[in-house]
């Protein structure tokens, strides 16, 4: 293919999903041995059933059996974390690289206490914290925010440097070696959620709990989606039942950085390793109110792949999410785009999003079915195309919906658009685009621009969704492609941008044409 817009084509090829196979089970260790084959659904109302429901989920904990409970972020599959065998059954069931640290999760501060070094004598012995942690646990404990710890004790490691040079004592607990993936950090969060504090409170076990998902997928935000991925012989003991998630994107993972002259008396900074349910900007706001930053510093605050990049952290990292591709589904591909009207010229044409519609359907469509009769020619198999857009831009295009697929989800049309911004002679195009009635278009919206906190709760779900569902007069279950329109990086934005790239495999949106005919 040649002509002007043959980029855009070559760049829609790239988007193919190329992820290692997470649906087969791999072989037995002999650590998984007399796991249960399929979870128990523990109900969660009324309350008499959650009693009993933590009581066995409890149980199953103490026994070395993952158990997947929900949280106010997405559902974990939490397991102890002084156990190296339910650490490393957490590991098998979601097939996930042993290399990806763990988040631990906690109930109480004295939790917390046990699980990191601590100085001073007898009585007297408090943790070894960070000040501008303690203002960030003040204002967001209990909540989805995760805290990197230092847990050596080595002299001229980080939590020396906080204790000031005074002697330290090793944590009380020891943490199994797999959580951290051997690095001298844990990372810590005390969820919100009730049934996530009342477990962790039940069991009295601090919980290393990844999302219950398999690895590469989007993160379960219902006990229905850790089922479809986990359900079957994968060695999980329970799914506690607790409804939607309230935020619907992981934890914001924080680390602190000791300032470069200890003499100097600095405060030290902040990165945001993985942006999530607290921004940026709130955890800004209150180190001001807490009384940091007086001096006035800049970049007291810094987001990963916003405002720097660590080939050390991508390397070995300390949090989760940071080194392995995330949250694509298992059929569908994802593609990045964004509204972007009146910037086609000639010399550089944007398509309209109709036409990129179509050209999807050339790059990724199923293709023709052979016929099982002689002589018969081919049929072309229906591209199916879901759109995850928020609502203004659907209302920009005139996207009409005809059919209920769910609640969420409806068969729409598209309107032809006003006219052509794709070169198809120079494209040698004319006879491989199918006409937009051809293509099966469904839509999941994302909610309002101005409230990116719907889109968050709207994401996961949407792309498990579209992926998979099953709707009368349609040939096959799910789409082929899923279209995620780009919202701008800002609050919880930044967290929703930093999952939709990560499942579409790019770092920035391929823009479309808003044109549709009057």
């Amino acid at each position: 293919m040649t002509g002007p817009f043959a980029r855009t084509r070559t760049l829609l090829r790239k988007y193919r999903p190329m992820l290692p196979d997470t649906n087969r089970i791999p072989e037995f260790p002999e650590f998984i041995r007399n796991a249960p084959a399929r979870p128990q659904l523990l109900r969660t109302s009324p309350e008499s059933t959650l009693a009993s429901s933590l009581e066995t989920a409890s149980k199953l904990l103490h026994d070395g059996n993952p158990v997947a409970f929900p949280t106010e972020t997405v559902y974990g599959l939490g397991g102890s974390a002084l156990s190296s065998t339910a650490v490393k059954r957490i590991f098998w069931a979601k097939g996930r690289p042993a290399d990806n640290p763990l988040i631990v999760h906690i109930s109480s501060r004295e939790m917390l206490a046990d699980l990191i070094p601590s100085q001073g004598k007898g009585d007297e012995q408090k943790p070894v914290i960070p000040p501008m942690y303690e203002a960030l646990m003040d204002r967001f404990w209990p909540g989805p925010l995760s805290l990197i710890f230092p847990i050596s004790t080595d002299r001229k490691g980080k939590a020396a440097r906080i204790a000031g040079g005074q002697p330290l004592h090793p944590p009380r607990l020891a943490i199994a070696d797999e959580v951290t993936a051997q690095q001298p950090s844990v990372c810590v969060r005390m969820p919100s959620h009730p049934i996530a504090l009342s477990l962790i409170r039940q069991a009295n076990l601090p919980l290393a709990a990844p999302s219950a998902n398999l690895s590469t997928r989007p993160s379960p935000t219902s006990a229905a989606h850790v089922m479809a991925d986990l359900g079957q012989g994968r060695g999980v003991g329970a799914v506690l039942d607790g409804g939607e998630c309230e935020v619907g994107v992981e934890s914001t993972v924080v680390d602190w950085v000791p300032p470069e002259n200890d003499a100097a008396g600095g405060e030290g900074s902040l990165r945001v390793l993985r942006a999530g349910g607290v921004t940026a900007e709130q955890i800004e706001a209150c180190l001001r109110v807490a009384g940091f930053g007086t001096a006035g510093e800049a970049g007291r605050i810094q987001v990963y792949a916003r405002d720097f990049r660590s080939q050390e952290l991508e390397k070995k990292p300390t949090t989760p999410g940071m080194k392995y591709m995330h949250y694509s589904p298992k059929n569908a591909s994802v593609v990045l785009v964004t509204p972007a009207p009146g910037t086609s010229t000639p010399e550089q044409p944007v398509p309209s999003l109709q036409e990129l519609v179509q050209l999807v359907a050339v790059t990724h469509g199923p293709g023709y079915e052979l016929s099982d009769k002689f002589g018969e020619p081919p049929t072309l198999i229906p591209t199916r195309v879901g759109l995850m857009f928020t609502e203004s831009t659907l209302d920009a295009l005139k996207i009409e919906p005809f059919a209920a697929i769910s609640p969420a989800c409806s068969r729409v049309r598209i309107p032809p658009p006003a006219k052509t911004f794709l070169p198809t002679q120079s494209a040698n195009l004319d006879d491989g685009l199918p006409k937009l009635d051809e293509i099966e278009i469904v839509s999941y919206p994302l909610g309002s621009r101005d409230r990116p906190i719907e889109a968050a709760q709207r994401l996961f779900a949407g792309l498990r969704f579209l992926d998979s569902f099953r709707a009368p007069r349609m040939k096959q279950d799910g789409v082929h492609v899923i279209f995620v329109e780009a919202i701008p990086e800002e609050g919880v934005g930044l967290a929703v941008m930093e999952r939709a790239k990560k499942a579409a495999g790019v770092s920035e949106a391929m823009p479309f044409e808003v044109s549709v005919q009057e």
